[in-house]
């Protein structure tokens, strides 16, 4: 029982994290972006939006994650910044899926816009995104794409529709 005791307090602790958030040894960041998850501090989670303009592809993905892992609310607007500026595939769609799992509405015109760059190809993250979002906003983005060629565009569209909330009503 004591070396389990032992084990348990000689864990990092949330100053570690931050700390070994801004290593100059990518790995250390890296590993350190990925166990963040388990430290539910505001520290961390600044910590892990600082570290989601890392030059390092891998921190920039795990810093995500570990802000979906902590359902951190506060990591939305960042996200969405993030979202404009990314240019690697694989972190946009961590990022993607992120404002999608966290269910913040305030992603929603940053999805919009993110769809409406690459609608020739439309991701099919950002059309699941958008309807776990069930926001009406996202209508006129996504019912033209039901006359898609694609049929998973198509599949994905139409549950993502079914999900929108009605917009408010018309004054009259």
């Amino acid at each position: 029982m004591i070396a389990l005791w032992f084990l348990v307090a000689c864990g990092p602790s949330p100053s570690d994290i931050v700390s070994n958030l801004a290593s100059s040894n990518p790995v250390v960041r890296e590993d350190t972006a990925k166990i963040a998850r388990n430290f539910g501090s505001s520290t961390v989670e600044a910590a892990l939006i600082g570290v989601l303009s890392d030059p390092e592809i891998k921190v920039r993905v795990h810093a995500v994650e570990s802000l979906v892992s902590l359902e951190c609310h506060d990591a939305v607007l960042p996200l969405t910044e993030r979202l404009s500026l990314e240019v690697d595939p694989t972190v946009r769609r961590s990022v993607v899926d992120a404002l999608g799992r966290l269910g913040d509405t305030r992603a929603v015109p940053a999805l919009i816009a993110h769809l409406e760059a690459h609608i020739e190809a439309p991701p099919l993250n950002a059309i699941w995104a958008l309807g776990a979002l069930a926001d009406h906003r996202a209508l006129d983005v996504l019912a033209p794409l039901r006359e898609s060629q694609d049929p998973f565009v198509v599949w994905n569209v139409n549950q993502a529709l079914r999900a929108l909330r009605p917009g408010p009503p018309a004054e009259g």
